[in-house]
């Protein structure tokens, strides 16, 4: 009895085949239209992105998982911050594991060779694809003798998102500027500073530096509450009561 093939009329046949390639059909789209969704929701900190008028206590999240906060620290809590967005408010959990630094005021000083920085075009010289000039430069230490590398490949064409990389000279208002792209393509920029180029430093520090009232940026990951359990914090002092928010837009708590 069980070992007799089941034998399907051919008419029944024919609707099996219709119904498994419509429902293959429709798990497809379904899985284009999240795949579509989900890539454009997210932004890093430090990334300029469309902000939401409706209210959220959810961090902004992305497909690859990653997740993150930009706001005014409301309170702070043992291993728990309450954080105050533009689009709402929202929790970051930390822990002793979590890379936490501070950003300070600097100036052109604070740029030597072998330090690390990040550079902000100004909007005439982004334009053009040509010589650089800087509107804002963020130093940072190297990590185990590295410099983070650029997220975009190094040439020309990376000139429009701004320079990062390792300092290899400075001299007068000219930083020369060496970068190592994901495929290990190096390239070599000069950059230059004026009166109105505004500097940061960004070096490691740990909770104590956590206050209600500076500013914060998180990255890691959502729970299932919506809460941020946070790989790395970035925190600074409001600019006169106000958190830059992403699009460069400022919040005011």
């Amino acid at each position: 009895m069980f070992g007799m093939p089941v034998v399907l009329p051919p008419a029944r046949l024919t609707r099996l085949a219709i119904f498994t390639l419509t429902g293959a059909t429709a798990l497809s789209v379904a899985a284009c239209g999240a795949s579509h969704t989900t890539s454009n929701t997210g932004q890093p900190p430090t990334a300029a992105g469309p902000t939401s008028s409706a209210a959220t206590s959810s961090p902004s999240a992305s497909a690859n998982g990653k997740a993150w906060v930009n706001g005014m620290i409301a309170s702070v809590s043992g291993d728990a911050i309450q954080v105050t967005q533009q689009s709402g408010n929202a929790t970051v959990d930390f822990s002793p594991s979590t890379k936490i630094s501070e950003v300070t005021p600097a100036q052109l000083t604070d740029v030597t060779a072998g330090s690390c920085v990040a550079v902000h075009p100004t909007r005439d010289s982004a334009d053009s694809g040509g010589a650089i000039t800087a509107q804002f430069v963020r130093v940072s230490p190297a990590v185990d003798g590295k410099c983070q590398e650029p997220k975009h490949p190094a040439g020309a064409n990376a000139k429009h998102r701004g320079v990062s990389g390792t300092v290899a000279s400075v001299a007068g208002n000219t930083m020369t500027i060496n970068a190592t792209d994901a495929d290990g393509n190096s390239s070599q920029s000069n950059v230059t500073v004026t009166d109105t180029t505004k500097y940061t430093k960004q070096t490691a520090t740990d909770a104590e530096a956590l206050g209600q009232g500076k500013c914060i940026a998180a990255r890691g990951t959502k729970d299932d509450s919506g809460t941020l359990q946070a790989t790395a914090i970035s925190v600074q002092q409001a600019d006169n009561g106000t958190c830059a928010q992403p699009g460069g837009r400022h919040h005011q708590h």
